[in-house]
């Protein structure tokens, strides 16, 4: 449904079971002891080997955090035109050893409301996201963790995969 630097990107995933994948220097999955014989640079064989728990992939360079892109507040809509509605969104690397860069952008607006369906031709309306559930893609309410802006009765405001944003769940 939009682009960014060519990329189409239209929804946002529920993290279900807190499984993560980066390259750059990021860590892939969790668990493990972190002990027994290093393997292959260093790791142990559960890929841990220095207490880290996690994959660090020897030909990149550490990343560090991904960038973040704000160009617009996802309650207000501002600064986006009267046809446009802000929305989260995560994209995805487009090289080796680059990291998802994340925030929020002006696209054009859908019609979708509280557990409506959507993708890429159907969109969600200003103030709502689309997200993958465990059941569909669906339109979720955007709500503030802090309390801001609330869910309504009956819904649970709940962390989505892009960094910074909830939704009512």
């Amino acid at each position: 449904m939009s682009s960014f630097l060519g990329v189409r990107f239209v929804w946002a995933c529920v993290p279900i079971l807190g499984i993560a994948a980066a390259c750059g220097g990021k860590t892939l999955g969790s668990g493990g002891t972190g002990t027994g014989d290093a393997g292959p640079y260093g790791r142990g064989p559960d890929g841990g080997g220095d207490g880290s728990n996690g994959y660090v992939d020897p030909t990149c360079a550490d990343a560090g955090p991904p960038p973040v892109y704000q160009e617009c507040d996802v309650f207000t809509n501002a600064p986006c035109a009267p046809d446009e509605a802000c929305y989260p969104a995560a994209l995805p690397p487009q090289k080796k050893c680059e990291t998802e860069a994340y925030g929020s952008f002006c696209e054009p607006v859908g019609t979708g409301t509280q557990g409506a369906p959507c993708d890429n031709t159907v969109g969600c309306a200003a103030g709502f996201v689309c997200l993958i559930t465990g059941a569909s893609t669906q339109c979720a309410r955007m709500c503030d963790l802090s309390g801001g802006h609330s869910c309504p009765s009956g819904f649970v405001c709940e962390p989505i995969d892009v960094p910074g944003f909830s939704a009512c769940l």
